[in-house]
C-alpha cells in the first residue's frame, strides 16, 4: 500500500476549496460515534473504529455537498470468515432524532458483502450526505460482541479507504487515485461480485490504469518508467519490457550488465549492451548506440609484469586531451584511434539476438598500441542480421470492449455489463490475460422503499434503584425513502421492572387525643399516644418518644360552696358543676345541639345555677333549610347553574310565621339570609320580586314580638341592631344592580317598609318615603308626619357621560320595632321609636344637601322626645 500513501500524500498539498454546510444531526453523541467532517480522503482501521469489546460503535462519513461532490470507499476485507454479519453499511439524507427515523436510506450490505471472503476488495459510490459504517447486535446471538471464527485478531481486522471527489472539474491527483479503484473493482467484478462504482467523473482510460489496478490488487509490478514517488507522469514514453515483461510496442530494450574489466591494472574496459525490438512490419525503430563502454582497473601495474606493452598503449591513451578522453563514455562510436595502426583481430561473431524471426549479431576488436605508433583507424564494432528459421509465438490479444448493457432493473440497485474478445494465440503464444466480463452496479431511477424497523435496542437499565420503576428500549426506522410508506409502529417502548423492596423507616402517626385528667381539679396529669407505622425492608425505626404527657385541671379544687348541686329541671338533670363551669345536655328531640347552663358565683361567693340557654338548639325545620341553602351557595361559588332556590325561600317564610323555639332558630335564619345574599350576587339564579318579597316577609317574621326573648338571648353570641341593618343593606345593593330597568320596588310588611330605587344620575328627581298611597300600606306607616326626603342633588357623579358608575341604588327601611328588640352595639340609648335607614350605591362624591327625615313623637314615657343620630361604623 505505499504507492497508495503517496497518492493520498499528493492529496494532502492539493488545494482543495468548498463552503461547507454543518447539519444538525444527533448522532455523534455516542462517545464510540465516529463523525468525519470536512475531510476529502482518508484511511483507516476497523479495530480503530470498532474494538473487539465493543457494542453498536459506528462510523458517519459527511458528504460537503451531495450536488457537488461524489463519495467512493475501498474496503480491504478481512481474511477471516465472520459467523454473522454484524457491520451494516448504508448511506442516507438525514436523521430525525424525535422519532429515531433514517430519511432516504440505503443499505450497502449486498455491496461489500464484508463476510464473503471470495474477493479481496469491496469499492462503494455514495451519493447521499450520510454514508454510515455500523455494529448491529444479531437478534439470534445472545451474547455480545459478535464473535469470529479465527482466533487472531488480524484476521478480523479490515480496513477502509474513502475518497471525496468533485463531480466537475476533479483534480488530477484524485482522479489517478480513483482510476485505479475503478480498474481493480471492474477486474473483479462478476455477476455475483458486480463493481460498486458505477461512474466516475474522471475519464479514465489506457494501459497505465492496468498497471494501477494490478498494483491494487498485489501483482507484480512489470515497469516503473512513468511512476515516480506515487504519481504517473503525463506525456511519458516508457521503454519497453523486457524478455520477460508483457507485450509493448517496439524500441530498446534495457542495458545488459557490464561485463568482466579486460585487465586486472593499468586500465582495462566494461562494455554492456542493448538490443532493438523493431515494430511489427515496420522494421528498427531505435535511434542510439548499441553498446557502452567504461573504464576500470586504473591502478598502475608492476615494470615486471606481463602486461607491459599494453600499460604503455594505456599512458599514451592517459596523456591524451581531457576532452577526447572523457571516460570513454561514448565508446562504440566510430572515432579516431591513438597509437600503432596494428590493431587486435576481429572476435567470432556473437549469438543471434533472438530465437526466433530476425535478430542481430555483433563482433568487436580492440586498438593495441605502443609509445611510438599512431592512432587505430575502423569501428571497433560491427553488426549484422541474423535470421532464425523458428517461427516467433504470438500473444493473444483482446479486442475494444464491447458498449455496456443496459440496467438489470428499472428502478433500485441493478447492475450491468460489458465483455471483450480475445485474439487466440499463434505459435506458442501466451493466452490473454484479465477479465473477459466486467460488471458494475447501476441505479437509474428511484424506487419507493417502504420504511422498516431495525432491532431493538437493549433494555435500558431500570430507573429505580428500589420499587417500581421503567426500562425503556428503542428501534430505529429505516426509511421511507422515494415515497414510500412510513414505519408502523411506536420507535419506543416502556416497561416495568422491580429491583427489589426500597427500605422504608418508620413514621409516627398523628398523636391521638388527650386522654382524661387524672383529677378534675388540684393539678393532674394527661397522657396521649401514638403509633409508629413501619419500619419495613430494613429501615430505620421510629425517633422520639412514644407517649406524651401535660398538666391538666391545675386551678384550686372549689369549696362545696362553690359547686351547683344537681338538679333536675324541666325534666332535666344537671349535673354537679363547680363555678365557672357550664354543663351541657342534649336538645329536645325536636331540634339539634346542646342546651348550656352555667354555674356562677353570687356576691357573697355562693354558686348558683344561672337559667339554661338554647342559643346551640336549631329546631330540625330550620336545620334542614339551612343546609339546603349552604348546598346552593356551593354550587354558584362553583359556578354552576341551579333551581329550587325561590322554594326554599317559600319555606321559609312559611316557618318563620309559625315562630320560633329556641334562640338558635334566629341565629339560623340570618346564615340563610346572608347565604341567599351572596347567591344572588352570582348567575346561578336571578331573583325575581317574589323573591325579594320572601326575603323581606322573613325578616319582618323575625321581628314579630313573640321573638323578643329569643333575641335577648341570641345577641349574646349572635347579630345586634347593626349586624340586622348590614345584612338588609347588602340585599338592596345587590338586588338593586341586577333590576333589569329603572325602576322603583317596595315592599310593605307588618314590621318594616323597604324601598329600593335604581336611578340615572343625570335624570333623578327627588324620592319621598314612604308612599302614602301605596297599596297595601300598613296603618303604622300612613302617620303623614313620617316621611323621608333624599334630594336629586345628592345623586350626582360630576361626570358629563354616561357609564356604570353613573346609575345610583337608593334603599330606604323603615323599621317599627327594631330598636326596642335589637341593642345597639355601642349606644345604650334606649329607643321606643321607629328606625329608619337609607343606603346610596355607590357611595356619593359629595353629600351637600343633608336628608330630611320627619317623625312623630310618642308620647308613651320617653325621657326625651327628640330624633337622634347615631353612627355604627367601625
Amino acid at each position: 500500500m505505499r504507492s497508495i500513501g503517496s497518492a493520498l500524500n499528493l492529496l494532502l498539498v492539493s488545494p482543495l476549496y468548498f463552503v461547507w454546510t454543518v447539519v444538525a444531526l444527533d448522532l455523534a453523541q455516542n462517545p464510540c460515534t465516529t463523525l468525519v467532517q470536512g475531510k476529502f480522503f482518508g484511511y483507516f482501521s476497523s479495530f480503530s473504529v470498532f474494538p473487539l469489546n465493543s457494542s453498536l460503535c459506528s462510523w458517519i462519513i459527511q458528504n460537503p455537498d451531495p450536488r457537488r461532490y461524489t463519495l467512493y470507499m475501498k474496503i480491504l476485507k478481512p481474511t477471516g470468515v465472520c459467523d454473522h454479519q454484524h457491520i451494516r453499511t448504508y448511506q442516507f439524507d438525514s436523521f430525525l432524532e424525535s422519532t429515531r427515523t433514517y430519511l432516504g436510506m440505503e443499505s450497502f450490505d449486498d455491496v461489500l458483502k464484508l463476510c464473503d471472503g471470495s474477493t479481496r476488495y469491496a469499492f462503494l459510490q455514495s451519493n447521499k450526505q450520510f454514508l454510515q459504517m455500523k455494529q448491529t447486535a444479531p437478534p439470534e446471538v445472545e451474547s455480545w460482541p459478535v464473535r469470529w471464527k479465527p482466533t487472531k485478531a488480524q484476521e478480523r481486522d479490515f480496513s477502509v479507504e474513502y475518497l471525496v471527489v468533485g463531480n466537475r472539474n476533479p483534480s488530477k491527483a484524485a482522479c489517478q487515485m480513483l482510476c485505479k479503484w475503478l480498474d481493480a473493482c471492474l477486474a473483479i467484478s462478476s455477476s455475483s461480485h458486480p463493481c460498486g462504482i458505477m461512474q466516475t467523473p474522471c475519464s479514465c482510460s489506457g494501459g497505465e490504469v492496468l498497471d494501477q489496478a494490478s498494483e491494487i490488487l498485489g501483482f507484480t509490478r512489470k515497469k516503473e518508467d512513468c511512476y515516480k514517488d506515487g504519481i504517473y507522469l503525463e506525456n511519458c514514453m516508457s521503454s519497453p519490457k523486457d524478455s520477460s515483461g508483457a507485450e509493448f510496442l517496439g524500441g530498446w530494450n534495457p542495458w545488459s550488465a557490464w561485463g568482466d574489466c579486460t585487465k586486472d591494472c593499468g586500465g582495462g574496459l566494461q562494455t554492456r549492451m542493448r538490443t532493438c525490438k523493431p515494430l511489427p512490419n515496420e522494421g528498427l525503430v531505435c535511434e542510439g548506440v548499441l553498446e557502452e563502454g567504461r573504464l576500470c582497473n586504473r591502478k598502475a601495474c608492476n615494470t615486471n609484469g606481463r602486461y607491459n606493452s599494453r600499460s604503455q598503449s594505456l599512458r599514451s591513451t592517459d596523456n591524451r586531451k581531457r576532452e577526447d578522453t572523457d571516460e570513454l563514455q561514448h565508446y562504440g562510436y566510430p572515432a579516431p584511434q591513438i597509437g600503432d595502426p596494428a590493431a587486435e583481430e576481429w572476435s567470432p561473431w556473437s549469438v543471434c539476438s533472438t530465437t526466433c524471426g530476425e535478430g542481430w549479431q555483433t563482433r568487436t576488436r580492440f586498438c593495441v598500441s605502443s609509445s611510438y605508433s599512431t592512432q587505430c583507424s575502423g569501428p571497433l564494432r560491427e553488426q549484422r542480421q541474423c535470421n532464425n528459421s523458428a517461427v516467433c509465438p504470438v500473444h493473444g490479444t483482446w479486442d475494444e470492449w464491447s458498449p455496456w448493457s443496459l440496467c438489470s432493473s428499472t428502478c433500485g440497485r441493478g447492475y450491468r455489463d460489458r465483455t471483450r474478445t480475445c485474439k487466440p494465440p499463434q505459435f506458442g503464444g501466451n493466452p490473454c490475460e484479465g477479465p473477459e466480463k466486467q460488471t458494475k452496479f447501476c441505479n437509474i431511477a428511484l424506487c419507493p422503499v417502504d420504511g422498516n424497523w431495525n432491532e431493538w435496542s437493549s433494555w435500558s437499565s431500570c430507573s429505580a434503584s428500589c420499587s417500581n420503576g421503567t426500562q425503556q428500549r428503542t428501534r430505529e426506522c429505516n426509511g421511507p425513502s422515494y415515497g414510500g410508506a412510513e414505519c408502523q409502529g411506536h420507535w419506543v417502548e416502556t416497561r416495568d421492572c422491580f429491583l427489589r423492596q426500597c427500605p422504608v423507616d418508620g413514621k409516627w402517626q398523628a398523636w391521638g387525643v388527650w386522654g382524661s385528667c387524672t383529677t378534675t381539679c388540684g393539678g393532674g396529669t394527661q397522657r396521649r399516644d401514638r403509633v409508629c407505622y413501619g419500619p419495613f425492608f430494613g429501615g430505620e425505626t421510629c425517633q422520639g418518644p412514644k407517649e406524651e404527657y401535660k398538666q391538666c385541671n391545675d386551678r384550686k379544687c372549689p369549696e362545696p360552696h362553690e359547686i351547683c348541686d344537681e338538679e333536675s329541671l324541666a325534666s332535666v338533670v344537671w349535673k354537679e358543676t363547680p363555678a365557672g363551669d357550664a354543663a351541657a345536655v342534649r336538645c329536645p328531640r325536636n331540634a339539634t345541639g346542646l342546651i348550656l347552663r352555667r354555674c356562677i358565683l353570687d356576691e357573697e361567693g355562693i354558686a348558683y345555677w344561672d337559667p339554661p340557654t338554647y342559643i346551640k338548639c336549631v329546631s330540625i325545620d330550620y336545620r334542614n333549610i339551612q343546609m339546603m341553602t349552604r348546598e346552593h351557595l356551593s354550587k354558584a361559588q362553583r359556578g354552576l347553574m341551579g333551581d329550587g332556590l325561590s322554594e326554599v325561600l317559600q319555606n321559609l317564610v312559611e316557618i318563620s310565621q309559625d315562630g320560633t323555639s329556641y334562640s338558635g332558630d334566629l341565629l339560623s335564619t340570618i346564615d340563610v339570609l346572608r347565604n341567599m345574599t351572596e347567591i344572588f350576587r352570582r348567575a346561578y339564579h336571578s331573583p325575581t320580586s317574589g323573591d325579594v318579597q320572601n326575603f323581606v316577609q322573613i325578616i319582618s317574621n323575625l321581628l314579630s314580638e313573640e321573638n323578643r326573648d329569643k333575641w335577648e338571648e341570641a345577641q349574646l353570641i349572635g347579630p345586634n341592631a347593626k349586624e340586622l341593618f348590614r345584612l338588609v343593606e347588602d340585599f338592596i345593593d345587590v338586588i338593586g344592580f341586577r333590576m333589569k330597568d329603572f325602576r322603583d320596588s317596595y315592599q310593605v310588611t307588618d314590621n318594616l317598609v323597604l324601598g329600593i330605587h335604581k336611578l340615572p344620575a343625570n335624570a333623578a328627581t327627588d324620592i319621598t318615603f314612604p308612599m302614602k298611597g301605596w297599596r297595601g300600606m300598613v296603618d303604622w306607616a300612613k302617620n303623614s308626619e313620617d316621611k323621608v326626603t333624599v334630594s336629586k342633588s345628592i345623586l350626582s357623579s360630576g361626570l358629563t357621560e354616561k357609564d356604570d358608575s353613573s346609575v345610583f341604588v337608593v334603599g330606604t327601611v323603615l323599621y317599627r320595632n327594631v330598636g326596642n328588640i335589637l341593642s345597639l352595639q355601642r349606644n345604650s340609648t334606649v329607643l321606643n321609636s321607629k328606625v329608619i335607614s337609607v343606603t346610596v350605591k355607590p357611595f356619593p362624591r359629595s353629600l351637600l344637601t343633608p336628608l330630611e327625615i320627619e317623625f312623630s313623637h310618642l308620647y308613651n314615657g320617653t325621657t326625651n322626645q327628640t330624633c337622634i343620630l347615631w353612627d355604627e361604623t367601625d
